[in-house]
């Protein structure tokens, strides 16, 4: 497949084998990326996502660089990987993203910055950072630079028990909407993916932590009640997910910007 090919991404949240990150590593190089630096705050589990990559793509087409989206320096630094081992960017994929549960009466104010710093806060300060490289993309295909931000589709649906991911999601839907309109005449595209119920590590510890407050008597009535809240009855699972990025980052949608794409079974219909 060839739908991306000569470009170079860097994909953040990217550090472990089964979440939305890694699947959209490995789609990218699979549509013919020319380079991918897959980026995690954690390199826990970075060696063996490279391992299975680098089998698979050829170990020079993707790299990993440690990075906390939420500190301008640690973005300065991955930016200079990546261009020291890709020569250029051409896509940003805002992938980062952590959840604490609880209401307004039980989170924290540090809690909540704490979310905000990665979910809304990282996207915005990923996409300052990689300007000045994106804005030359467009000298070497017709579709531009592009940014694509992994929200949810929490970012329409209120939910009293997880307040400050759901609010930071929104937050960060209205900065792709924002960024869109100011960065169009640069030729750098903006858009974002609003997954639904995704079998996600981030998922999994998330029912976890429902079943703990007493929501559900175990992880699978978490997962099958949630998936009944869609029309399809099933989650999703990563590599699903990935293909919508695939199709944001490719010439194919050189004329999509500020557009959210729910990749949730249908639930959106309800909001």
């Amino acid at each position: 497949m060839s739908r991306l090919n000569n470009k170079v991404a860097l994909v953040t949240g990217a550090g472990q084998i089964g979440n939305i990150g890694a699947a959209i590593c490995e789609a990218f190089l699979r549509e013919g990326a020319a380079g991918v630096m897959a980026t995690d705050i954690s390199e826990v589990h970075s060696g063996a996502l490279l391992t299975d990559l680098r089998n698979r793509f050829g170990g020079e087409r993707v790299q990993f660089a440690t990075l906390d989206v939420s500190d301008p320096d640690q973005w300065a630094t991955a930016l200079e990987s990546t261009a020291q081992h890709f020569g250029h960017l051409d896509i940003l994929v805002n992938n980062a993203g952590i959840a604490i549960h609880g209401g307004i009466a039980d989170t924290s104010l540090e809690d909540l910055r704490t979310v905000m710093a990665v979910n809304h806060d990282g996207s915005f300060i990923g996409t300052k950072a990689c300007l000045p490289l994106l804005s030359e993309a467009h000298t070497r295909h017709a579709g531009g630079g592009v940014i694509i931000n992994t929200v949810s589709m929490a970012s329409y649906m209120p939910n009293a028990n997880n307040i400050g991911y759901h609010v930071s999601k929104a937050a960060q839907r209205m900065l792709t909407l924002c960024a869109a309109q100011e960065l169009g005449p640069q030729k750098i595209r903006v858009n974002s993916v609003h997954p639904g119920v995704t079998m996600t590590p981030l998922m999994r510890q998330g029912l976890d932590d429902y079943v703990s407050q007493g929501l559900w008597e175990s992880t699978e009535a978490a997962e099958a009640a949630l998936a009944a809240m869609n029309p399809l009855n099933m989650a999703s699972q990563p590599q699903d997910t990935a293909e919508a990025f695939v199709y944001l980052a490719s010439e194919e949608a050189r004329f999509v910007t500020g557009a959210a794409i729910c990749h949730d079974g249908g639930l959106g219909m309800r909001y």
